[in-house]
């Protein structure tokens, strides 16, 4: 059982080896300028999806809130 394990153990840590080799030679040759500008961009679109998603889930509970009669509805401008 021992030998089962130990081989096992080498089989794996040679793999991840060689996968982390190859992983960090594709890291090197990165350009990290457009790893940041397209982060960036990603980001932005996804806090403007997750802003949007909350704003309509609010404006839901306001109006079901309204049908209800537990809040009033506020004053409006003229």
């Amino acid at each position: 059982m021992p030998d089962k394990i130990a081989s096992g153990a080498s089989y794996c840590v040679s793999g991840t080896l060689v996968c982390g080799g190859g992983v960090s030679q594709w890291i090197h040759n990165l350009d990290w300028n457009q790893i940041a500008i397209i982060s960036g961009v990603v980001i932005g679109i996804a806090t403007f999806l997750v802003n949007l998603y909350y704003k309509n889930r609010q404006t839901r509970a306001y109006e079901a809130a309204l049908n209800r009669g537990l809040v009033q509805s506020p004053p409006q401008d003229q």
